[in-house]
């Protein structure tokens, strides 16, 4: 035995055939490449819409937060702290007794809601 050239290969009679019709009937490369090119185009154009879309929801009003972040070092400043109550203003104070009466009532609703679920 002497295998000293390479293994010809010989297409069956079925591929003849399918390649035939692929000549025919199937697109050219330059086609293939044309609607690939198109179709990353528009996904490239979505993702970047979705991209933009996505930081536009996300955006958060900073004095909001910090609103609320001085709203809650405020509230821990004077927990348990006479000498600091006692030095608020009266608008403070107001402020301070409208933060509570709706504390107050949100955690009633949420009691009446717990009462009727159970």
């Amino acid at each position: 035995m002497n295998n000293n050239g390479m293994i010809e290969y010989k297409e069956s009679f079925i591929t003849k055939i399918k390649n035939h019709f692929k000549r025919l009937f199937g697109r050219s490369k330059e086609q293939d490449n044309d609607v690939q090119k198109e179709s990353i185009n528009k996904i490239s154009e979505e993702s970047q819409e979705i991209q933009s879309n996505f930081i536009d929801n996300i955006k958060v009003d900073a004095k909001f937060v910090n609103s609320v972040i001085d709203k809650n070092n405020f509230l821990e400043e004077i927990d348990g702290n006479e000498e600091a109550l006692n030095m608020l203003s009266i608008d403070r104070l107001k402020e301070l007794e409208k933060y509570y009466d709706s504390a107050i009532e949100e955690n009633k609703k949420k009691l009446k809601k717990l009462k009727s679920s159970s």
